[in-house]
């Protein structure tokens, strides 16, 4: 039996590799995972906790780096799978010389920090410490066309880097339901008559949140009954509570939490919006595409890989309020459009299903789950 851990700084991101690790266990593998432990991690064998922070400069990050070489040399693992930018770095670092005794390791990149447009300080932070840690893996993986091509083109020298459609989506969950719109909006008190913008997306600044609330006066005014629900939460969530009561839009403006019936709050919804400033590839507008719901987002890497404007939905330039009003007014006075961008994305949303996604990653783990025991 094969052992593999999966590493992230957050145990938040453990959803996205449930599909992976249950894949493992299938397999007949040990599969462990190691994060900063907020939430309970499931679907593994043993979940370690780690001192791990967000900010790469916290001191706690080498107790992290420590407790990561203690489980590595403790357990042996013949994969380690790691994901976000401090995790990442840590297991590769921790990795080094396991690696020499066969270890194979491992990194998903789902957004590097550093991209078209990105401040100075994060290619000389991010891409430095990135670029470095290639040397320290077996496969970069990328999830969207302008990361993959600056590993390959800045010559980052992981052994293998390659490029997949994202972690994957359950297409049977999001699907597209017409049909369920109005009763669903009886079940939640949404009046039928009720324009509704849906962000779902942590509450941070890079999410921008606030682009959209600030936008809402100027939309309310041209669609009287226009709301926006804001799905997730965040460091930012009170900022924005503050701006919209500031602002006397509590009426338009509604904040739903943490949900786990996203599929339910996108079948009511008539478009769903996205401020971003920086992705690598949003699950959100892929579920919401599944949805057959038209996207109005920001031109950034990841979302126009998946958004093309007139085809399935409107890209506007980063943190252009008129672009952004225009294209949610253009959607309300065109339903024929809707209709439009509802079957494009239908068609074009197959490609970024969970089975996939586990088929195209089960090619790399197979690669490294051949070798003798």
């Amino acid at each position: 039996m094969g052992k593999v851990l999966f590493v992230s700084h957050i145990a938040n991101f453990a959803k996205f590799n449930y599909p992976y690790m249950r894949w493992f266990r299938e397999q007949g593998w040990q599969v462990d995972y190691i994060s900063a432990g907020e939430e309970e991690v499931k679907d593994c064998d043993t979940s370690y906790t780690m001192a791990a922070r967000r900010n790469p400069l916290s001191p706690k990050n080498f107790t992290a780096y420590r407790q990561l070489q203690q489980i590595m040399e403790q357990e042996k693992y013949d994969i380690v799978h790691c994901h976000t930018p401090v995790g990442g770095v840590l297991a590769r670092l921790a990795a080094r010389k396991f690696r020499k005794s066969g270890m194979k390791v491992i990194y998903t990149a789902h957004g590097f920090h550093f991209y078209k447009g990105a401040p100075l300080q994060n290619w000389l932070i991010y891409y430095t410490v990135e670029k470095f840690c290639a040397r320290y893996t077996d496969t970069l993986v990328t999830i969207n066309e302008e990361d993959y091509q600056c590993a390959v083109g800045k010559k980052f020298k992981a052994k293998q880097i390659v490029k997949i459609d994202g972690v994957g989506v359950d297409l049977q969950r999001f699907c597209y339901q017409p049909q369920k719109k109005e009763e669903l909006r009886r079940k939640y008190e949404i009046d039928q008559e009720t324009y509704v913008l849906i962000c779902v997306a942590e509450v941070n600044r890079n999410k921008d949140q606030r682009f959209l609330i600030e936008n809402m006066q100027q939309l309310k005014e041209r669609i009287p009954q226009i709301c926006l629900y804001i799905v997730g939460r965040g460091e930012e969530l009170e900022s924005c509570k503050a701006l919209v009561k500031v602002s006397g839009l509590q009426e338009e403006v509604k904040f739903w939490g943490y949900r786990k019936d996203i599929e339910d709050l996108l079948t009511v919804s008539d478009v769903l919006v996205s401020a971003s400033q920086r992705e690598g590839q949003p699950i959100n507008i892929i579920e919401g595409m599944a949805c057959g719901i038209p996207i109005v987002c920001s031109d950034v890497r990841g979302q126009r890989d998946l958004v093309t404007s007139g085809e399935n939905g409107i890209v506007y330039k980063l943190g252009d309020s008129e672009a952004f009003c225009e294209a949610i007014y253009k959607l309300y006075k065109e339903p024929e459009l809707v209709q439009t961008f509802a079957q494009n994305s239908i068609q074009k949303v197959p490609k970024y299903s969970m089975k996939r996604a586990i088929e195209n990653m089960s090619v790399i783990y197979k690669q490294y789950m051949r070798k003798e025991k």
